[in-house]
């Protein structure tokens, strides 16, 4: 049910980003704007994302899942109305993913400190690969589904996205009360402190985390520019922009399916790095094509070493932390995802003053080279750990 619940969200997380990013960039035509847009709502996810993971390990999650997943659904009914009215402006887009992005942080640290909680100990990659699966087949169709609704009407879009959210709230409610442990020995400043300790004091987590910093702030920024390049570089329509996200959904659907097929392989950490390599090697041919079937193509193989990269990161997070705190460590993980919104801001303001394909290029070539650098330092800090343990 937790799976079914997360198809119903994640379709609703891709159709109002395709559906937001058009909306902004139709308004403004500034690559800019598309950034204010974006940030609006990951500056609120950036600040509370460690408290919606203390509230994960505090509360009981199927409350807070279902409660997030409502209020969004509200959210995004009241986007569609003043879409559907012909009132949207810029700024009304910027406060409703403020609202937005006070609430997501309540939803990805509980649903994914779910998750070993209701799965065997030695399922866990495999069921962290198949929630990455189940998401990514949303990312194909959804987009999609985005495009030819926006190109059809756009206020159906929006009203989508308001229909999904109720459809994952009601999902839902069919799993169980998972209640938490909280400890009681401390008070909230005491147990977010120890949560950030905790942390601190795992060298393997610190670094996990930083590789997943550099690929949000270096990689990610692409897919909100997505929209710059349908309308100015390939010179298509808006029902392609959806095929463009599609694309990359099909390529990350992919990639975590490998993932979930070599769950037990202990070689992880090696294919993270390749495929960290990947990633900002192929954002420079798709960053300079001006053919629409080869950016489709690049965008493919975009989508499925991201998600290598990105699975098996969370995959080595979640098993090098301990159980009671799954909800304060992926809290704080999940602020790595809330950077990539907030680096689309100075992205942005560099595509228009010097063009998306020469950005892209330039951040993809560095994110290549930051994982190359990685690859030869990594190796020793590992092997270090593993001696100190015995």
């Amino acid at each position: 049910m937790l799976w079914f619940g997360m198809l119903f969200n994640m379709a609703a997380v891709q159709v109002n980003i395709v559906s937001r990013s058009w909306l902004a960039y139709r308004l403004s035509g500034s690559a800019l704007v598309l950034g204010i847009v974006a940030i609006a709502r990951g500056l609120p996810q950036l600040v509370l994302s460690p408290v919606g993971g203390l509230a994960a390990d505090r509360f009981d999650k199927r409350t807070l899942l279902v409660a997030s997943q409502l209020t969004m659904c509200v959210l995004s009914l009241g986007n569609a109305v003043l879409v559907q009215t012909g009132v949207i402006q810029i700024w009304q887009l910027v406060v409703i993913g403020l609202l937005q992005g006070i609430v997501f942080p309540f939803t990805m640290p509980t649903r994914q400190a779910l998750i070993p909680v209701l799965v065997r100990g030695e399922d866990l990659p495999n069921a962290l690969a198949m929630d990455s699966a189940g998401r990514n087949l949303n990312r194909v169709a959804a987009p999609s589904l985005a495009g030819v609704l926006i190109a059809w009407n756009p206020t159906i879009a929006f009203y989508t996205v308001a229909a999904l959210y109720l459809g994952s709230a009601v999902t839902l409610l069919r799993l169980p009360p998972v209640p938490s442990t909280p400890d009681g020995s401390r008070n909230l400043r005491q147990q977010m402190a120890f949560g950030f300790r905790y942390m601190m004091g795992r060298r393997r987590l610190m670094i996990l985390m930083g590789m997943a910093f550099i690929a949000v702030i270096l990689g990610m920024p692409y897919q909100q520019m997505l929209p710059v390049f349908q309308s100015a570089v390939l010179k298509v329509g808006p029902e392609r922009l959806g095929f463009m996200y599609g694309a990359v959904g099909a390529g990350a659907l992919l990639g975590s399916l490998v993932v979930a097929y070599r769950s037990d392989d202990p070689r992880r950490q090696q294919y993270q790095l390749i495929a960290g390599v990947a990633f900002g090697a192929i954002l420079i041919p798709f960053a300079l094509s001006h053919s629409f079937v080869l950016s489709v193509v690049m965008l493919l193989f975009i989508g499925l070493s991201n998600e290598v990269f990105m699975t098996i990161n969370r995959t080595l997070v979640v098993l090098n932390t301990d159980r009671q705190l799954y909800g304060r460590v992926m809290g704080t993980y999940a602020m790595t995802f809330s950077l990539m919104p907030i680096a689309t801001l100075p992205i942005g303001a560099i595509v228009d003053v010097v063009g998306a394909p020469a950005t892209i290029a330039v951040t993809g070539s560095l994110l290549a080279l930051a994982v190359i650098a990685l690859s030869f330092i990594l190796p020793r800090i590992w092997n270090k750990d593993v001696a100190a343990a015995t």
